[in-house]
């Protein structure tokens, strides 16, 4: 990544000076979008969540976040100077101080053409952290960024394993950072809001493209450790790592035919609604 944009202006990352944010910033606010087919698909959807986020921290959000058009129009001359043509991540990152907030926004390539999704499947965990169910209006990445941390040092010596987090009830409820979803014949199982999992963006679409294939959709807050072993497919969705395959836990052994048929809807959406932009 050649360049960078801070506060309105694109910088080439070597030259830029971050001394100022760094040394007056209290606190730091971070938040990641996926790009791809040559627009921001869920832009708008993001900048809901981040103007949410800033009003419950008491902020006003910069005033270039207000101005979507303005902002797309200096993503997109960002992503094109740094050649960045398939897909990646773009990441904002909020330096939020008494009176002023300063903002970096920054980009990382991917070599895919299309929503990233995993091939070979990963092996899951439950880990010892258990979240709490009273923390649903407190679901956001921000929110939770610290709590999947401590869960990701769990998986850190653990080669293509991944967690499943419980709430302080036993529940399933979520992946780091992801949505968790379950398929048995032709039901779509995901765990509601209610127990305080994590709500991406994905989330809402992953849900309508499963009505769609004729799936009945089941948002619960019962889905137990020992329910993981009677499912046919399992998979986490989210906006910054895609779609993640589960191949097993324990000693089950999960296939992904309804998981191939929702990614490729998602693609479909996702270049629709780039279609949309233009």
């Amino acid at each position: 990544m050649a360049y960078i944009l801070a506060n309105n202006n694109i910088l080439k990352a070597t030259e830029a000076n971050l001394t100022p944010f760094l040394l007056t910033t209290p606190d730091m606010h971070k938040h990641s979008i996926w790009f791809g087919f040559g627009g921001i698909p869920l832009l708008d959807e993001n900048l809901d969540i981040l103007e949410n986020e800033f009003k419950q921290l008491g902020h006003n959000i910069p005033d270039l976040f207000k101005n979507r058009r303005e902002l797309f129009r200096l993503i997109k001359r960002m992503l094109n100077k740094n050649r960045f043509y398939r897909t990646g991540l773009i990441t904002f990152q909020f330096f939020i101080a008494e009176e002023k907030i300063d903002y970096l926004i920054t980009c990382k390539a991917f070599e895919d053409f299309n929503f990233q999704a995993n091939e070979q499947g990963l092996l899951i965990n439950i880990s010892d952290s258990n979240l709490l169910s009273f923390s649903q209006n407190n679901n956001s990445r921000f929110a939770k960024a610290t709590f999947w941390k401590l869960v990701g040092a769990e998986m850190n010596d653990k080669a293509n394993q991944a967690a499943i987090i419980l709430n302080e009830k036993q529940a399933v409820c979520e992946g780091i950072s992801a949505n968790l979803f379950m398929i048995k014949e032709h039901v779509l199982y995901t765990p509601s809001l209610q127990t305080g999992c994590y709500s991406d963006v994905i989330r809402p679409e992953i849900i309508r493209l499963a009505s769609k294939l004729k799936m009945n959709v089941v948002e619960t807050e019962v889905i137990e450790v020992k329910h993981l072993l009677e499912m046919d497919e399992i998979f986490f969705a989210s906006e910054t790592k895609g779609i993640q395959w589960v191949l097993g836990f324990e000693n089950r052994r999960y296939v992904h035919n309804y998981t191939d048929q929702i990614y490729s809807g998602l693609n479909r959406f996702l270049e629709n609604k780039v279609e949309d932009q233009k």
